[in-house]
């Protein structure tokens, strides 16, 4: 999960509820990126023990799922990479992983964690304003193909079987936090809440009887927002694609989304929005379609249920809709 990631997901929520249910939002820095929770109740006794409580989730899967800090278990196993070692797991661990494998498997590999090596390569390339070895990268890209990760025989160790295997969640990761936190509230005994984890939303309801939260979508790079404004509970909305962290060398522009199955950074200003039932969920199959050819949306969306995806894409200044899957109808006007 990237430190410097700002919330790729420009998202504002319009509320109205009934006036006895109030909103209280608390805000925090995890992940690189404001991290804010917004609960909407009528009786506001406990709220600051459980929304203190729900912070400390996200600090310690961070210590577990971070890149950055050195001493996390994600920083751990990489450094045990390809020396045969076992290293202990937590179970937020496990779960990720084992979601992680199942997007690499749906994806046919367009979405990949072990990807981590190449990612520390493009962001050293950002840093030095230098080109990556490419044919290091397309080795890289090869290898993370196979089979990259070993459980233990009680799954509560795991070891990455060859050191161009680098973990990096950062596709998947707040998405995962965000999901797990708000079912921390709901267990808090505040089930109406909405969790912003930079940028990618999950929620239930505004309040009783399926109140629904009233988002508005704005376009990438750009101040404008879609014209139609989403009626949105129970679900995540996570969007993923080339914002501000970019670089560009010689007379190409490159993202810092990387295709897993290339090593190469997208040159293309594709952004993508998807609303799916789970955190993580969403924002995987965000990352996936702005790496994947519309035929392989296509091809991905006919084995999901219960999703709604939009691809942006910006040619020239101008922005355009290239794939919508039941986001927004169908007629809405070519925006400009």
């Amino acid at each position: 999960m990237s430190k410097n990631s700002i919330g790729l997901l420009f998202l504002f929520f319009i509320t109205d509820v009934n006036a006895q249910f109030k909103k209280y939002t608390y805000e925090t820095q995890r992940m690189g990126s404001p991290f804010r929770i917004t609960i909407s109740c009528a009786d506001s006794n406990g709220i600051s023990k459980a929304v203190k409580q729900a912070f400390q989730l996200a600090s310690q899967l961070e210590s577990q799922l971070s890149d950055y800090q050195p001493e996390s278990e994600l920083s751990q196993v990489n450094r045990l990479a390809g020396t045969g070692k076992f290293y202990p797991i937590h179970e937020p661990f496990r779960a990720i992983l084992i979601q992680s494998i199942s997007a690499q498997k749906l994806t046919k590999g367009a979405l990949n964690v072990f990807v981590g090596r190449a990612v520390g390569m493009w962001r050293e390339a950002r840093k030095q304003q230098q080109m990556p070895d490419v044919k290091a990268l397309q080795q890289i890209a090869q290898k993370i193909q196979g089979n990259c990760l070993e459980f233990s025989s009680d799954s509560t160790q795991i070891r990455l079987t060859d050191s161009a295997c680098q973990l990096d969640l950062g596709s998947l990761g707040k998405g995962f936090v965000g999901q797990r936190v708000l079912e921390k509230l709901k267990q808090l005994g505040f089930p109406y809440a909405l969790v912003d984890a930079g940028g990618k939303l999950v929620m239930t309801s505004q309040g009783p009887g399926n109140l629904a939260w009233q988002v508005a979508v704005e376009m990438p790079i750009s101040k404008t927002l879609l014209p139609e404004v989403l009626s949105l509970q129970h679900v995540s909305v996570a969007t993923s694609g080339k914002t501000y962290q970019s670089v560009r060398l010689g007379d190409v522009s490159y993202s810092h989304v990387i295709d897993p199955r290339t090593g190469m950074a997208l040159t293309h200003s594709r952004s993508a929005t998807a609303i799916a039932e789970d955190g993580t969920f969403a924002d995987w199959l965000a990352t996936a379609a702005t790496v994947m050819t519309v035929q392989e949306i296509e091809e991905l969306l006919v084995k999901l249920t219960n999703v709604r995806l939009m691809v942006f894409e910006n040619e020239s200044g101008e922005r355009k809709i290239l794939f919508n899957h039941k986001l927004i109808p169908h007629e809405t006007p070519r925006l400009h």
